[in-house]
């Protein structure tokens, strides 16, 4: 009779003890099952954030060394910066280079516009230092959806759309500011700005909010956040075409973060940038926010299901190991009649394999009702709501499990079986029999 008949009419005799087995192997096919599918999970939801935020590389002005002596006026002293823009030609050859997805500039209060038909929420200190009141302060973008406080969530547009590159002499306000001057998206608004004297126009695009009760002990009013707002680019340099002649910040948006390096030797090394006083740096912050719990949840899972299979392995060890005990007459019987230790060391595997082929199989469904739960469980005590976990089971983890699974279980037979590589069969019969 071959050692596979023998292991499957043993475990049908030894019911009691078979179900032990299988209820032991369940439920450490559950845990190993659940760790395979949140580990994917995690990796997928990295992969999904690295498209979703990719990286950014800040192309800034270099004001080290670059801002003049200095001049007095009745403000105190004013230092202009006397290096270089970024100019259109720039950000033509950044667009070219290959792993550059977008870009945008987000200039902040690079406007300063007083109401001319329109008024902003007063501020304790009531200035009135232009023919129209006192100004407020407005950020030049490009895109004001990937401005930072669109981005952070912060500010929410609630009407309208969002300023475009190609936008011309349009502007967002606030909520606040719209309720106020009974404002709505399609109107047009005239600003007057005091350092290029001379009145803008603008088409009201978008409405946002998110300033509401920010406005407490303001003294001026661009320290309202609803006073202030975004405008385009374009208009901002047709207001001071005679000294702006560029932008002053650039956000460049890599696709994949791990290559941002990569992307930014290549912007690095354009012509355009060479000898200008402009500073290059990478940005991946808010990628690192979001996938560095993913990472650390990768390492806690990977470190959860090697204490899961060292544990299982002790716990099935003991198991067997008691087992065997309880047949040393019958190894004795078959190591007399001259069945080989190895014959038999491969009849306990066998026993236990089959009852782990099921075993697996029926850890499947329980598996899939206590992922989630301990995914979303280990998400959180590595602190991150920034992301889901989609932690999915099918057929198509078997194989890893198995293959998790003969090595869990020749582990656990070869340890529980040294009784029986060491002892003679004289020696089991006549000490235990």
């Amino acid at each position: 009779m071959s050692f596979i008949k023998r292991a499957a009419l043993y475990c049908f005799r030894q019911r009691f003890k078979t179900m032990i087995l299988f209820l032991v192997l369940v439920l450490t096919a559950t845990f190993l099952l659940t760790g395979i599918a949140i580990r994917d999970a995690a990796k997928d939801a990295t992969t999904n954030v690295q498209t979703a935020v990719g990286g950014k590389i800040e192309l800034n002005l270099d004001t080290e060394g670059h801002m003049g002596s200095g001049q007095q006026n009745e403000w105190g002293t004013v230092y202009e910066y006397n290096g270089d823009l970024i100019t259109e030609d720039i950000v033509k050859a950044i667009a070219k280079v290959d792993g550059v997805v977008d870009y945008n500039s987000e200039d902040t209060a690079s406007y300063y516009g007083a109401g001319v038909d329109f008024k902003y929420l007063p501020a304790a200190l009531g200035l009135s230092y232009t023919q129209y009141g006192e100004a407020s302060s407005y950020t030049a973008t490009l895109s004001s959806e990937k401005c930072s406080k669109f981005q952070s969530g912060k500010y929410k547009l609630v009407s309208g759309r969002h300023i475009m590159p190609e936008d011309k002499h349009v502007c967002l306000i606030s909520k606040e500011l719209a309720e106020y001057n009974k404002l709505s998206v399609g109107k047009n608004i005239k600003m007057y700005s005091l350092d290029a004297d001379a009145i803008s126009e603008f088409e009201i695009v978008g409405i946002f909010d998110g300033t509401e009760g920010t406005s407490e002990n303001a003294m001026t009013v661009d320290e309202i956040p609803a006073n202030c707002g975004y405008i385009d680019c374009a208009t901002l340099f047709e207001t001071f075409k005679d000294v702006l002649y560029g932008y002053e910040q650039l956000t460049i948006y890599v696709e994949d973060p791990v290559s941002i390096q990569n992307v930014y030797d290549k912007i690095s090394a354009l012509p355009e940038l060479k000898g200008k006083t402009l500073k290059l740096t990478i940005n991946t912050d808010e990628y690192d926010v979001i996938s560095t719990p993913l990472v650390s949840l990768q390492k806690l899972v990977s470190k959860t299901m090697i204490m899961i299979f060292v544990v299982s392995v002790i716990i099935l060890t003991l198991f067997l190991t008691i087992w065997i005990r309880g047949r040393k007459k019958e190894i004795g019987i078959m190591l007399s009649i001259g069945r080989s230790k190895a014959n038999i060391i491969l009849q306990i595997f066998t026993e236990t394999f089959i009852v782990a082929v099921i075993s697996f199989a029926v850890s499947i469904p329980f598996s899939f009702c206590v992922a989630e739960k301990i995914g979303t469980f280990l998400l959180s005590q590595v602190r991150s709501g920034a992301v889901h976990l989609n932690v999915q089971i099918n057929a198509l983890y078997l194989l890893p499990l198995y293959f998790i699974g003969i090595l869990l279980i020749a582990a656990a037979v070869i340890a529980s079986s040294w009784m029986i590589v060491r002892t003679k069969p004289k020696d089991i019969l006549t000490q235990y029999a």
